[in-house]
């Protein structure tokens, strides 16, 4: 991008949603611009995990306009504006950005981090599942626009599945219509009329259903489409939360737990042998970066050892496989490396909250 060009902040907004689109969030987060006004100016962005009373400091202490998080500043329903962090960003005229569980299931994001800092080779996602809806199109068009529609439909994101773009399949069809008042026919004629049709499918991401919809309305010859779309219970397999992974040479427990002090820098981690060996290989790592107790069951099913972050006392009582409790804030901290470059990418100055600047700290004796 133009580094001459004036940013505003509707500009990163785009650009981060082609990182991690908001679609992708579960409905019960709260992602996207929680604070600010998209058409403010920005030249200086700083980036935490947490927009806490010591990031706000730091964030005006580097001249910021605004703030990119991966928690939410806002996460409950406000009934009033009165907490003295929210305040003080409006005040500032200092804008936030949160991108919590749409930056957790994406190629690239929190578990993609995650891996990469522990050294690991990314296999395929722990759990399919995401806040995304995931849609069938079907659309009929006379033959001689079926490619026209196509490309339009591509052309707006539609038809991915996996690694795989421009997708579809193709039916030869009849159909039939009778034209009232105020119709204006492409295929002319009176009474009943039947006509040789192709019927375009496609899989389409719910993130870009609206603009798939707006494009076959401007490439279709027919006055009004005949085209219906449902969801399904497929999931996209580029997103999901959690990984399975490899590690490049034989790992043990006690590898493991090395590698979570050095590279995660948690001084402290938790683990659980459920009464392995701890000097045994391990040949399927999972990881999940935050708070993994909800995909324990998946973990167990495919995996020698699973890490993650917020593992209870009797969860790690209960596992069947070894569990390594790295930390919630030390599991998701790589994720702001990933953040600063792909920001870089717009020009922006940008300034990482250094991993002992939190307010969280986990104590332990040297």
């Amino acid at each position: 991008m133009d580094k001459s060009k004036t940013i505003k902040i509707k500009d990163v907004l785009a650009h981060l949603n082609s990182l991690a689109p908001v679609a992708l969030a579960y409905q019960w987060d709260n992602c996207g611009l929680l604070v600010g006004d998209k058409e403010s100016v920005v030249e200086h962005v700083f980036i935490t995990l947490d927009v806490t009373p010591r990031a706000v400091d730091m964030a005006l202490e580097s001249g910021a306009q605004l703030i990119l998080s991966h928690h939410p500043v806002i996460f409950q329903p406000l009934k009033n504006i009165t907490n003295p962090l929210l305040l003080r960003l409006i005040k500032n005229d200092i804008a936030v950005i949160s991108m919590h569980t749409n930056l957790d299931v994406v190629p690239q994001g929190v578990n993609y981090a995650l891996a990469e800092g522990l050294g690991l080779q990314v296999m395929e996602p722990l759990s399919l599942q995401t806040g995304q809806s995931w849609h069938h199109l079907s659309v009929t068009v006379p033959p001689d626009y079926a490619q026209a529609v196509q490309e339009a439909v591509f052309a707006a994101g539609g038809g991915v599945i996996g690694a795989y773009d421009s997708c579809s399949t193709v039916h030869p069809i009849t159909g039939s219509f009778r034209s009232g008042e105020d119709a204006r026919p492409f295929i002319k004629g009176e009474g009943l009329q039947k006509v040789e049709e192709l019927e375009l499918e496609f899989m389409i991401d719910g993130a870009v259903l609206n603009a798939v919809l707006m494009a076959i309305g401007k490439a279709h010859p027919y006055q009004t489409p005949a085209l219906y779309h449902f969801p399904v219970a497929n999931h996209n397999p580029r997103y999901g939360l959690g990984l399975l992974c490899d590690a490049p040479e034989p790992l043990n427990m006690d590898d493991l737990m090395q590698q979570v002090r050095q590279n995660l820098h948690n001084p402290a981690p938790r683990l659980w042998t459920a009464g392995k060996d701890t000097a045994a290989p391990l040949k399927r790592i999972a990881i999940c970066g935050g708070s993994g107790g909800s995909l324990l069951a998946a973990a167990q099913a495919q995996a020698d050892i699973y890490i993650s972050g917020d593992f209870s006392y009797h969860q790690m009582l209960d596992a069947t496989i070894p569990l390594i409790d790295a930390g919630h804030y030390y599991t998701e901290y790589p994720v702001l490396r990933y953040l600063d470059a792909y920001v870089s990418g717009l020009g922006l100055k940008s300034v990482v909250m250094p991993l002992e600047a939190h307010e969280f700290s986990q104590f332990h004796r040297q």
